[in-house]
């Protein structure tokens, strides 16, 4: 945002966003949850089969 609309604005835009985040935590008494992709999880997801797989080459996992 920071090359389109300015530096200062960009500034502006990410304390406007935390202010709302906090506003919402004190106004409902709850921890901050971030709301992001839990990329380990993605990662294990995508990757095991081929984890699978290999163990199942290397003896370590028989095949059923």
């Amino acid at each position: 945002m920071s090359i389109r609309k300015g530096h200062k604005r960009s500034i502006v835009a990410l304390a406007h966003k935390l202010l709302r985040i906090v506003y919402a935590m004190l106004n409902h008494a709850a921890p901050y949850q971030d709301r992001t992709v839990d990329y380990e999880a993605l990662v294990v997801q995508r990757n095991a089969p081929r984890w699978l797989k290999m163990l199942e080459k290397h003896g370590y996992l028989t095949a059923t």
